[in-house]
C-alpha cells in the first residue's frame, strides 16, 4: 500500500492513495481526509486504505486519477512536535 499527500485540499492536503506503479492515485476523503487523521484512527483506516489499494492496482476503481509526484505535499505537513528548549543555557 502507497499512500501520498496531494497539496490540494487546505494547510494539510489531501490524503490519497497511490496504485503500485505509480500511475494513478484515489482520493479516500470517506476513509480519512488527511494523513493524520488515517494515523490517528489506524485501526479502522488501515484495511479500508488496504481494500482501497487492492481495487486501485486491480483496476477496479471509479475516481482513479493521473498520479503527479509534482503535486505531492510533504507527507505530514504540519506534523506535531515537541521541542525541548532546556538545554539552551538561556533557558535555564
Amino acid at each position: 500500500m502507497k499512500l501520498a499527500t496531494l497539496k490540494a485540499g487546505g494547510r494539510d492536503g489531501t490524503l490519497v492513495v497511490v496504485r503500485r506503479d505509480l500511475s494513478q492515485c484515489l482520493a479516500v476523503p470517506q476513509i480519512a481526509p488527511t494523513l493524520q487523521a488515517a494515523l490517528d484512527d489506524w485501526e479502522r483506516c488501515a484495511p479500508l486504505l488496504q481494500a482501497a489499494s487492492d481495487a486501485l492496482n486491480a483496476g477496479s476503481v471509479a475516481g482513479a486519477q493521473p498520479f503527479d509526484p509534482a503535486q505531492c505535499h510533504s507527507p505530514l505537513p504540519r506534523a506535531y512536535q515537541w521541542a525541548d528548549g532546556s538545554a539552551y543555557l538561556n533557558h535555564v
